[in-house]
């Protein structure tokens, strides 16, 4: 979508600048044009007057007619050159001021892009940051899951130890030992000498 936008940035001002060129190299030809048309219109022939003329009629031989006209062509002449002159000179200034124009225009353009691309890079960039920070925090909220639940799981089993403990019946002794910290039981059975029977091991 940027490449497209600076494609279409360019275009619009090329054509601009081709437009304006055209418009200022058009308006001064049509002026010149215009110009010699109008010297062209009833310019009379320069012919010499005589020294003695005091009014009236006067009649000009052929040569003296001929003499004019050829002054007349060499003074068109001399103007068109002048005039030839002047439009090149003008021409050339119009087409340094276009190509400065031009120029301007494209470093405009060239700043436009840089400026855009820019603007995209550092969008990417904040973007990239944010997915890492999202990442980072969601790895962390999961490591503070696992860690509570391993500690829940610790508390439990100590829990359930514990209880396992309380419920663990006493042992009983064997033979005639007493129970310690405690009163002596019944007394074990007696022969007729008076000797304690033990009850033997595969019987208990």
């Amino acid at each position: 979508q940027g490449d497209r936008q600076v494609k279409r940035l360019s275009q619009v001002l090329h054509s601009s600048s081709f437009q304006n060129s055209l418009d200022e190299v058009r308006k001064p030809r049509e002026a010149l044009v215009n110009e010699r048309t109008r010297r062209k219109r009833g310019k009379p022939l320069p012919l010499q007057e005589a020294e003695e003329y005091h009014g009236g009629a006067v009649f000009w031989s052929p040569r003296k007619v001929k003499e004019a006209r050829d002054r007349l062509q060499l003074q068109e002449e001399e103007e068109q050159l002048q005039l030839q002159k002047a439009d090149t000179r003008r021409q050339r200034e119009e087409a340094r001021q276009a190509r400065a124009r031009e120029k301007e225009q494209r470093r405009q353009a060239r700043l436009a892009v840089s400026l855009m691309r820019q603007k995209e890079r550092e969008e990417k960039a904040v973007e990239k940051a944010s997915r890492i920070a999202a990442r980072r925090a969601a790895k962390q909220l999961q490591k503070a899951i696992k860690t509570s639940q391993r500690g829940r799981r610790r508390s439990f089993k100590a829990s359930a130890k514990a209880t396992q403990k309380k419920k663990r019946p006493i042992a009983m002794p064997q033979g005639g030992e007493e129970l310690q910290g405690g009163a002596a039981g019944s007394p074990p059975p007696t022969s007729r000498r008076g000797r304690a029977i033990r009850t033997p091991s595969r019987f208990l």
